[in-house]
């Protein structure tokens, strides 16, 4: 199974040095998703800094962690907040949804920050530790927000890792529990 991965890291650090500007003409984004089993994580980022190694000459990674945002925006609700809202909820109140909205408007934030403050070589935008957004949200609906709203500030490939395993070529199971399509981007 390791191989398989670390395949699809090859293949996407490949990519990247070998096709930058044309990531994501085929597909209407510049979106390079790779699912792999969650238990791997650690295995993952390690060989995926090995592997980004080929093409650090000629490109800045822009490292996005979700779990320190959707973190930092719990504390700063405070999670006794969270906890008395969902024990409670108002009337028509969807606290799944008014979270992945904070988190994602929070990411949003985040990245634009980062693209803004860059200067060097070409970015790659990298998001990890995306199992952060279960059970509020998935990796689908930050790559679809991303691209509906602010695909003019994205000017540049964004590897996105997703835990979980490929159904079908374009379907993965996000943390082997939640469904959801690709509709733009390449998956591996």
């Amino acid at each position: 199974m390791n191989e398989d991965i670390a395949w699809k890291l090859k293949e996407a650090a490949s990519r990247i040095q070998q096709s930058y500007s044309s990531i994501g003409h085929q597909r209407g984004a510049p979106f390079i998703a790779i699912v792999f089993p969650h238990e791997l994580e650690p295995w993952v980022g390690n060989e995926w800094c090995t592997q980004a190694a080929i093409f650090s000459d000629q490109y800045d990674l822009i490292d996005i962690d979700l779990l320190a945002i959707t973190t930092r925006c719990d504390d700063n609700l405070g999670l006794e907040n969270i906890i008395a809202a969902e024990d409670d909820p108002m009337p028509g109140a969807d606290l799944n949804a008014e979270l992945a909205n904070l988190w994602v408007s929070e990411i949003i934030a985040t990245i634009e920050d980062r693209l803004a403050a860059h200067h060097g070589k070409p970015p790659v935008l990298v998001i990890e530790k995306t199992a952060a957004l279960h059970p509020v949200t998935g990796p689908r609906f930050i790559m679809q927000q991303l691209w509906d709203r602010h695909s003019d500030k994205i000017q540049c490939p964004v590897v996105i890792f997703i835990p979980g395993r490929l159904v079908e070529k374009r379907v993965y199971l996000f943390l082997n529990t939640q469904e959801e399509f690709m509709y733009r981007g390449e998956i591996l």
